[in-house]
């Protein structure tokens, strides 16, 4: 069987089990074909400190190591790729020495995939990258990571790019074009699927006509949460102001802005009509995609999120602010409606236009009947990239 090396900071374990959690599925699904080892490279301050991190039990197939790396923050861009390659050199050794991949991936470009390059190259074993999003279009903003990152990418058989967004912004920044493959992450359609609306709705406790928005996501600064809370109020304003019913807004996720959020729904006089809830489990997202009328997003920044592909499949159209790579997928009215960020009046407009017509795809639009979207599909093209870079 061939053999696959997973490097990454972003890999779940006992204490932070939805870390990385796409890495990991995207590795159970790999199993059929690879045999697959983990490390983890984990930033400890100060860096003597100890970290016993523990693998979730599900991911102890993987015999994963979590290895404790010294880590400068804010102005360690010159020089912690440096500091984890040192400490990440004698597992990554072992590991080539006993394990023997045939091939080494490595998520997240900086500093995880610049220490690996220079790990692999050392070794002499073939890598391959994943960006994911704010690896790049954040850290290319800096010259320091920027040229470190290229260089990464230019020693790599190729880089698996989460958008195509993210394969144009890599290029612009000097990375050569053809080792730039665009994968999509998957979806698990097991929950993530079509079902009745009106029956999701009567098992959440909806009224059966009753407008929903629904924001999934973390409550940080870069997904603008605090916009949406005001467009939602604003379209309540202009509903009530034409004798029109109100759309509820239901919010879930978690974030240091929860205590704000919550404050400014309150300012905003709509807080009977706002539902600010904690994470949901994925079979209880899919639920409220299935009985709501919209996804939102409002993010000032993004690489292509997965909530989006989750709400695709199970067939909810999107309004969203018009970045990274949500256009290629949001691409006409079936299936949603762009507006530029930081424009909450373009927002409220698309929000009312939105809801002025079906609120799910019409038959035969929604890619989720033929599971193109589901893991199984994004884990045959990355074992593809895989095999190629292997030459195997």
């Amino acid at each position: 069987m061939r053999r696959l090396l997973f490097v990454s900071n972003l890999f779940p374990d006992s204490e932070q089990p939805i870390r990385g959690l796409d890495n990991a599925t995207l590795l159970h699904v790999l199993r059929d074909d690879w045999e697959i080892r983990v490390i983890s490279p984990r930033a400890v301050m100060p860096p003597w400190r100890k970290d016993g991190r523990q693998p979730r039990e599900m991911d102890k197939v993987f015999s994963p190591r979590f290895i404790p790396c010294p880590y400068v923050p804010k102005f360690g861009g010159w020089c912690n790729d440096r500091l984890m390659a040192r400490s990440l050199s004698p597992a990554f050794g072992h590991a080539i020495r006993t394990f023997r991949p045939d091939v080494v991936l490595c998520s997240w470009l900086y500093p995880d995939g610049c220490a690996v390059a220079d790990l692999a190259a050392r070794h002499h074993v073939p890598l391959v990258l994943i960006t994911q999003g704010t690896d790049t279009h954040g850290y290319l903003g800096f010259p320091a990571r920027r040229r470190k990152i290229i260089s990464a990418t230019k020693r790599s058989a190729a880089v698996i790019c989460r958008s195509g967004d993210l394969a144009r912004r890599l290029h612009e920044a000097g990375a050569d074009e053809e080792p730039l493959k665009v994968i999509y992450n998957g979806v698990d359609i097991r929950d993530f699927r079509p079902r009745n609306r009106h029956e999701a709705r009567a098992q959440l406790s909806l009224p059966p006509e009753q407008p929903v928005l629904l924001f999934v996501g973390n409550y940080l600064p870069v997904k603008n949460p605090m916009m949406l809370i005001r467009a939602h109020a604003e379209l309540n304003r202009l509903r009530e102001g034409r004798g029109e019913p109100p759309v509820r807004l239901v919010l879930i996720g978690d974030g240091p802005l929860r205590e704000e959020m919550g404050s400014a729904i309150e300012r905003e006089g709509y807080r009977h009509m706002v539902d600010l809830r904690g994470r949901e489990a994925p079979a209880e997202v899919a639920r409220w995609m299935n009985a709501a009328d919209l996804l939102c997003l409002t993010s000032h920044n993004e690489g292509f999120p997965n909530v989006i592909l989750e709400a695709m499949a199970c067939g909810l159209k999107v309004v969203s602010t018009d970045v990274g790579g949500i256009l290629e997928l949001v691409d006409r009215p079936e299936r949603g409606l762009l507006t530029p960020a930081g424009n909450p009046g373009a927002y409220v407009h698309a929000l009312e236009q939105a809801l002025g017509g079906t609120a799910h795809f019409p038959p035969g639009d929604s890619p989720s009947g033929s599971a193109e979207f589901g893991w199984s599909a994004a884990a045959k093209r990355y074992d593809e990239v895989l095999r190629q870079a292997a030459g195997i």
